[in-house]
């Protein structure tokens, strides 16, 4: 089998708690009895609700509220699946708000932690997905203008509560923040961009909506723009795209089943009101990157450091907004706070090393095709959040561990087909290969902190040619799979197992630390063909986690 060693003289290169709102007074008048029941409970792991049907005992003003909650959330609340909530663990307060233009000049609306239900046809069809719709609660708070009709509004003022970190931070981007950036209400062309498709997502703001470079020392950790919607003339990242067209489990028609979490994609969320934006924020009493988008419905943010399926969740609007129209949260006042911090203390880099590429023999031999990493320190290391990128002219193919500890001084060989994962060896579960011996073949390492490990280029080698493929093939996104997904970035979202302590959501249970589908596999010993770093032992921690769906695109923007 022809393979390239890593010639010596190559160098290796260099339900967050924005929860902090969970005592807010809106709280207090309609669950404080139940939410330190919940957060009790929780906290001594405690099932809450031991059946989707328990939700029946909950206070849903309408049956549709119920449905719709369940569909979601229904199978989270009842512990049997592990993923952020869409809406909360709780139904609020009920309300007939006055709204112009509407039968009654009202409709009926509850509040719940992370949105607003609303009926506004009542006589409309229960079965169609936009008569529970969500309200525009994010174009309102980052405009100021309450609407109370279908075309009157009341100036509150844009608000000043922050959107995507723990209350008590000073520096971090509130709704106001986001003013500047979005498509609201008399915006000139709708603050319209241009297809970013592609490209890496590294612009910031801060809490007075300035916008800039995302500092070199932070990392953009892979996310690249997956979709431009041209409704609304704004990017989304892979991260989002993939989060809200995940096929997951779900409840319908009263039963379990699988399905899309979001139908259409846009549903629950709108259509985004803005880019992307990383800040550097307070999350749970600590400083780290986060990512956020408003949509016109909610606001998404994605943790990199939290761990799958944790990473994206939806902002506490509902409970923003409560605060923001009937208690006078986040009225204006003086702006300024202190500059954004950009300093973040990381681990020193581990000494994971990519030792060989070899290639397939015949046309169908995928597996033939793998890439030798090793770890050369003197400490376990888990790869947890890491990725290898193969990239092309035109796109890059990459690889997402699925949570592998490495013990010291062992090897694996990660594969480009299909296979059970070993000690010695893992598998991308592609349809095409990752590396096909052409001159620009280039293996690149990256640690959960977007940090460059390592990279193998074997056209360096002196004296050695890439050996030709038995036939060209032109590379494809990776066939979905439980073990890891390799995909052209410029175009298929992703998703990023990492390691870190999953946020509480502010009246929800606390959620596992333990991705789910964890394995432990037996021990074994660590051989690499033409590598002298064989014949160690190691144990090799394995974590499944989900694929992305394919995505879909609808041409109507949302009621």
């Amino acid at each position: 089998m022809p393979v390239h060693l890593k010639p010596s003289f190559i160098a290796s290169g260099p339900e967050r708690q924005n929860s902090a709102y969970s005592r807010s007074a809106w709280r207090r008048i309609w669950l404080s009895f139940v939410a330190v029941t919940l957060l009790s409970c929780a906290y001594a792991g405690i099932a809450i609700f031991r059946s989707p049907s328990a939700a029946s005992q909950m206070q849903f003003a309408h049956p549709a509220f119920q449905t719709t909650w369940q569909r979601t959330d229904g199978l989270v609340a009842s512990l049997t699946l592990k993923r952020p909530w869409v809406w909360g663990p709780l139904p609020g307060k009920s309300i007939s708000e006055p709204f112009a233009g509407l039968p009654g000049n009202s409709h009926l609306v509850q509040y719940f932690d992370k949105g607003r239900m609303e009926i506004n046809n009542p006589n409309g069809n229960p079965k169609d997905p936009f008569f529970v719709t969500n309200g525009l609660l994010a174009v309102e708070l980052i405009s100021g203008q309450m609407q109370t009709g279908i075309s009157t509004y009341e100036n509150k003022g844009p608000a000043q509560i922050n959107l995507a970190s723990d209350v008590d931070d000073p520096s971090a981007p509130t709704y106001q923040s986001f003013n500047g950036v979005s498509n609201i209400p008399g915006a000139p062309n709708e603050r319209r961009k241009t297809s970013q498709v592609g490209q890496t997502v590294r612009t910031a703001i801060d809490r007075q909506g300035i916008t800039q470079p995302w500092p070199s020392d932070h990392s953009d950790y892979g996310v690249r723009i997956a979709q431009f919607i041209d409704v609304t003339g704004h990017n989304i990242p892979d991260v989002f795209w993939d989060y809200l067209n995940q096929q997951t489990d779900i409840i319908q028609d009263g039963k379990p089943v699988r399905g899309p979490l979001f139908y259409p994609w846009f549903s629950v969320t709108g259509y985004p009101i803005s880019e992307p934006y990383w800040a550097y924020v307070k999350v749970s009493g600590s400083y780290t990157d986060v990512l956020i988008q408003a949509y016109e419905r909610r606001v998404l943010t994605y943790v990199p450091h939290l761990p799958s399926p944790y990473k994206v969740q939806m902002g506490n609007i509902g409970q923003h907004y409560y605060d923001w129209r009937y208690l006078s949260a986040g009225a204006p006042g003086p702006v300024p706070g202190p500059a954004t911090p950009t300093a973040q203390q990381l681990p020193p880099k581990p000494n994971i090393t990519i030792d060989a590429i070899a290639y397939r023999k015949t046309l169908t031999d995928l597996n033939g095709n793998y890439v030798t990493i090793t770890n050369a320190d003197k400490s376990p290391q888990s790869l947890n959040g890491w990725w290898i990128d193969s990239p092309k002219w035109g796109y890059v193919d990459r690889f997402y561990f699925p949570g592998v500890i490495m013990q010291p001084g062992t090897s694996i060989n990660v594969h480009a087909g299909l296979g059970s994962n070993s000690a010695t060896d893992l598998y991308m579960g592609r349809t095409t290969v990752m590396w096909d011996g052409q001159p620009y073949d280039l293996a690149v390492l990256y640690d959960n902190y977007g940090r460059q490990i390592s990279n193998f280029f074997p056209a360096s080698d002196v004296g050695i040619q890439p050996t030709q493929p038995p036939s060209a093939s032109t590379p494809t996104s990776g066939t979905p799979g439980l073990k890891g997904t390799a995909t052209p970035t410029v175009v298929q979202p992703k998703g990023t197992p990492g390691a870190g302590t999953p946020t509480v959501t502010p009246t929800g249970g606390v959620p596992n630390p333990n991705p789910t589908g964890a394995a432990t596999l037996l021990a074994g010993t660590a051989t690499v063909t033409s590598t002298p770093q064989a014949g160690t032992t190691g144990t090799v921690t394995v974590t499944v986690t989900g694929t992305p769906a394919t995505p879909t695109r609808t041409p109507t923007r949302t009621p």
